[in-house]
């Protein structure tokens, strides 16, 4: 236990392990697993993409031109700025209501 403290949840003193709870580390260690899946998959999708701006289409007898000959093509910055953007003006429909109520209260 003291040691995936010291070496995967950067605890850097014995008191430190000592106040900790079985509960607690519990939880840290799925936290911790959580993140290294995380990570994984950041890993896997990164390699993806590696392989996908890679992609060439024919153009002609035995030649071939890339897919994407920028980068705005690859992966649209403004495009995907705009979508969160109207995801954030929408609201979250499960608290639409909180609001009111708390009107309400007072």
């Amino acid at each position: 236990m003291a040691i995936n403290c010291f070496r995967y949840m950067g605890f850097t003193s014995f008191e430190q392990v000592d106040q900790l709870t079985i509960t607690q580390y519990e939880v840290m260690v799925d936290a911790l697993e959580l993140r290294m899946l995380d990570n994984s998959l950041h890993e896997h999708r990164q390699a993806f993409l590696n392989f996908a701006v890679q992609a060439e289409k024919t153009a002609g007898k035995g030649k071939s031109k890339p897919v994407y000959r920028r980068f705005q093509q690859f992966f649209n910055y403004d495009r995907e700025l705009e979508k969160i953007k109207r995801r954030k003006k929408k609201g979250s429909p499960r608290f639409a209501g909180i609001g009111k109520l708390l009107q309400k209260g007072r």
